[in-house]
């Protein structure tokens, strides 16, 4: 194979107000030019809002995809939620790709999240802390994930 393909999934997270924040996400290549915008209630966890957009998209069913993506309003960034995305939006009646992207979102969103509740409302104080202070803030948080929060 001497072609070459290319796929870029973009996320990006910042504020409406202080309770609430808007991820959008979006996935380019070749064939597909899709996007989806969440909105997470901060106190919460929970998705207000959900809409997505198909641009670019090899067939002309694709489309019919977008009908369900309302139906994860409500649903709780935590563990378990990508399961839940994946049963709600993909499978024979969905796409793999809005799938794809609303996943790689809820990570993001979730790391996101728990730099929220440790504090980290400001990009200035989290420089304000040593990295030993930033780690332990989040530790209850991370333990075990990686080497950096490595318990013991």
């Amino acid at each position: 194979m001497n072609d070459v393909y290319e796929r870029n999934i973009n996320i990006q997270l910042h504020p409406i107000d202080q309770n609430t924040v808007v991820v959008a996400a979006s996935l380019l290549d070749l064939h597909h030019s899709i996007s989806a915008e969440i909105k997470i209630d901060l106190t919460t966890r929970q998705i207000v809002d959900a809409d997505a957009k198909m641009i670019r998209v090899p067939y002309y069913g694709c489309p019919g995809a977008l009908a369900s993506i309302r139906n994860i309003i409500g649903f709780k960034v935590e563990r378990g939620i990508n399961k839940k995305i994946a049963d709600t939006l993909g499978h024979a009646t969905g796409c793999t790709h809005i799938v794809e992207i609303l996943q790689n979102a809820m990570r993001f969103s979730s790391s996101m999240l728990i730099g929220v509740r440790a504090g980290y409302g400001k990009v200035d104080k989290k420089r304000e802390l040593s990295e030993g202070e930033r780690i332990a803030n989040v530790m209850p948080y991370l333990k075990n994930t990686c080497i950096v929060f490595k318990e013991g």
